[in-house]
């Protein structure tokens, strides 16, 4: 199923060959002409590059190395470093903490792939930038989602800090593993402390968002439904897997228990249906980014139960057999159907590059389980 999945969004979604060619470019997901900006949007890119990254790391399968190389070259020759780290308002790449941190996240799997200084130069770079724009000491410590003035224009939501920051605290725990340097682990940790002390729920699972007042939805904390969620599954799985790196970094033992309770949150709680399979919550364009991360880290912890990975090889098959439009691409209702009337989705549509590649990102999450 997840060789299947690959092949239908390479179908869809790359040009060339696989040693020359690259990733369609898109803006709002979609490919067509003339684009906003040329080059596409930085961040659609990475998420099926997540993708292809998870499987090869599955099956080592030389054509996507090759592709997942081609890649790369080919956004180093769209990209100056510079644009590549820039981030905030008007960096033209990188907007906010979640755009900045899937970029980190992309420049750190081709780093993996093709062994690139410039990859790792690049995930460094992205990363300072951003803990050193939205990192600061209020309400505790943490990074800001956005810039004020983003936030105000784009986001109808007050200013905020978020779990997404998760995704510059994962690259920032795994550069501290390659390089060793402190400056790297400091403000992880600090991120870190304050998601688990500002975030976290009674019931496991972690808030998506706070600001001034406090967690937003706290008042309607069963809020978790599709195409909506006062928490998110893919940060949730993010936050699962720093506790495990913390664990494999310190061998303190409240590492583990922490990502235990997290994967009891997940099988157990709001963000499963009835049908025990995960509920594709709050970002259809994201919550399948740290699946591998999940897999590979907290699944392999000790104390982990076999539930625990039924739940999300049912999740993967229940997107291969329902939500899989029958041209190939994977839509956000993942126990329900790709596109339509039935499905609650109205801004994310399998037609999309981040939809289809994050429902694949599951379905490959799923196969990984399947060979530990």
């Amino acid at each position: 199923m997840a060789v299947n999945a690959m092949n239908d969004l390479i179908a869809h979604f790359w040009e060339g060959s696989p040693e020359d060619g690259h990733i369609t470019r898109t803006w709002g997901g979609y490919h067509y002409s003339p684009l906003p900006n040329e080059r596409g949007a930085l961040w659609e890119r990475a998420t099926l590059y997540f993708a292809m990254d998870n499987l090869h790391q599955l099956t080592g399968d030389p054509d996507l190395a090759r592709r997942l190389s081609a890649e790369w070259h080919h956004v180093k020759s769209l990209y100056p470093a510079e644009k590549l780290q820039a981030v905030g308002e008007d960096s033209g790449t990188n907007w906010a903490c979640d755009d900045a941190g899937w970029s980190a996240l992309f420049y750190l799997a081709a780093y993996r792939a093709t062994g690139d200084p410039d990859a790792l130069a690049d995930a460094k770079g992205v990363v300072n930038n951003a803990y050193a724009r939205w990192l600061d000491n209020e309400l505790g410590g943490g990074m800001w989602y956005a810039d004020e003035k983003h936030v105000v224009n784009y986001d109808s939501i007050s200013r905020r800090k978020s779990l997404y920051q998760i995704a510059i605290v994962l690259t920032s725990l795994h550069l501290y593993e390659i390089t060793h340097e402190k400056a790297f682990l400091d403000p992880a940790m600090n991120c870190y402390d304050w998601m688990e002390s500002h975030l976290l729920r009674p019931d496991g699972l972690y808030w998506c968002d706070y600001n001034s007042d406090g967690p937003l939805g706290a008042s309607r904390p069963n809020d978790i439904h599709e195409a909506g969620s006062v928490s998110f599954l893919g940060g949730n799985m993010g936050m699962g897997a720093a506790h495990a790196i913390l664990y494999r970094l310190t061998a303190d033992k409240k590492y583990r228990q922490r990502a235990l309770r997290t994967a009891t949150a997940l099988r157990t709680g709001l963000l499963v249906n009835s049908n025990g399979i995960f509920i594709d919550d709050r970002d259809a364009w994201a919550n399948g980014t740290f699946a591998g991360d999940w897999v590979r880290e907290v699944l392999a912890l000790p104390g982990i139960v076999f539930e625990d990975r039924v739940v999300l090889q049912k999740t993967a098959r229940a997107i291969y057999t329902k939500a899989r439009t029958p041209d190939g691409y994977y839509g956000p209702c993942w126990d329900g159907v790709a596109n339509g009337q039935k499905c609650p989705w109205t801004n994310s549509w399998a037609q999309q590059i981040m939809t289809s590649a994050n429902a694949v990102n599951i379905i490959i999450a799923g196969a990984v389980a399947g060979s530990k």
